[in-house]
């Protein structure tokens, strides 16, 4: 694999920004039947340009399109791709308080074979292409997040086995991929909000209530994560970590520990993502497991409260990490996006400026 692609961004976006209230309205017309999609994609164009300007006047060094034509971060897996029922079958656990489950949001799940739809994130990246000179990357979801899309009891009549279907979804994702390297895209990150599960007690429950089993599960997706990535020489990947973002919730907690050597050292990515926030994350101890030819993006800056960090403060825990991993081999980020589904986290415009500006600024104070 390869350090030297993309190993100079030090300051990005993880992907998804707040909708303006603007384009929250306009998907509640949409919806309603009084605006038409093209009326709605030319108000997603206007998000876009605000929020690739916003990126700009940050100083990030990577910019997205702040997935503003995304109901959810998840959409090009099960809006992209047909078979899936959108009305919430599969629960998930989330919270705001630890140790205490509050709500339970439901994820889709397949009911139907899978076929092809849409590209969104090559629609998303032309248009983004359009209107920067500085590096973008794509956001696609994790074929291990597309394993908990296969619920048993309303699954199994359009796939018998969660392999099965797993296999489709690998060819169909694998095709967008290929057609995003073809356009010219030369940086896609796989959002994995699964991973982490295995990490917390709550996680391996939800597995088991799914029919998961978690000894083998880790080894499975990571192979199948390979399988989407394999074969694009001069494009880097990067991997995204977290524990769930939602209205400012959470949906696990616990440190890397269980999972690291196995993970950092077998993914076939250039760039690991990972969520470091909170003590949620546990310490950077398991960064000591990061090979040489992989940079970690530390997202130390959260998005699911308002107040801004310190800068020194900020500085100082990029050089605790860097008793792991050197600091030639880190950058910085927010921990996760700021709008994983279109309401968004609970925090303002302002502090997301500030957020992003401050990712900025300590990256600059550190590596410039």
């Amino acid at each position: 694999m390869r350090t030297e692609i993309g190993a100079t961004y030090r300051a990005e976006p993880v992907g998804s920004l707040l909708r303006p209230e603007y384009l929250k309205e306009a998907v509640q017309r949409h919806e309603a039947g009084v605006l038409s999609a093209e009326e709605l994609a030319g108000v997603q164009d206007r998000a876009v340009r605000e929020a690739v300007a916003l990126q700009e006047e940050c100083g990030l060094d990577v910019l997205t399109d702040g997935e503003m034509r995304r109901w959810s971060w998840s959409d090009p897996l099960t809006r992209g791709l047909t078979g899936f029922e959108r009305q919430a079958l599969s629960p998930v656990p989330f919270t705001r308080e630890s140790g205490r489950a509050q709500v339970q949001p439901r994820l889709p799940a397949v009911t139907a074979r899978l076929g092809p739809g849409p590209n969104l994130p090559l629609a998303e990246w032309r248009f983004l292409q359009g209107l920067t000179a500085r590096p973008t990357k794509v956001t696609l979801p994790s074929l291990s997040y597309a394993s908990v899309l296969w619920v048993p009891e309303v699954s199994s009549r359009a796939y018998p086995t969660r392999a099965e279907y797993l296999a489709d979804a690998l060819r169909l994702l694998r095709a967008q991929v290929e057609e995003l390297v073809a356009a010219g895209v030369r940086y896609i990150q796989l959002d994995a909000p699964r991973y982490t599960h295995l990490v917390s007690e709550e996680g391996l429950a939800n597995f088991r209530r799914l029919g998961i089993d978690p000894a083998t599960w880790l080894d499975e997706m990571v192979a199948l994560d390979n399988a989407l990535i394999a074969g694009f020489p001069g494009v880097t990947f990067g991997l995204h970590l977290c524990r769930g973002n939602s209205r400012s919730m959470w949906s696990v907690e616990g440190g890397y520990d269980p999972i690291a050597e196995r993970l950092f050292n077998t993914i076939h990515v250039q760039r690991l993502l990972l969520e470091y926030d909170t003590p949620r994350a546990g310490t950077f101890a398991p960064l000591r497991f990061v090979p040489k030819d992989k940079v970690v993006v530390l997202g130390l800056i959260t998005t699911k409260e308002p107040q801004v960090e310190d800068a020194a403060e900020v500085r100082r825990r990029v050089e605790e990490a860097a008793h792991y991993v050197p600091l030639e081999r880190l950058a910085l980020s927010p921990q996760c996006g700021f709008a994983s589904n279109l309401p968004g986290n609970l925090i303002t415009a302002e502090a997301q400026r500030a957020k992003l500006a401050l990712v900025r600024q300590v990256a600059r104070d550190i590596w410039d």
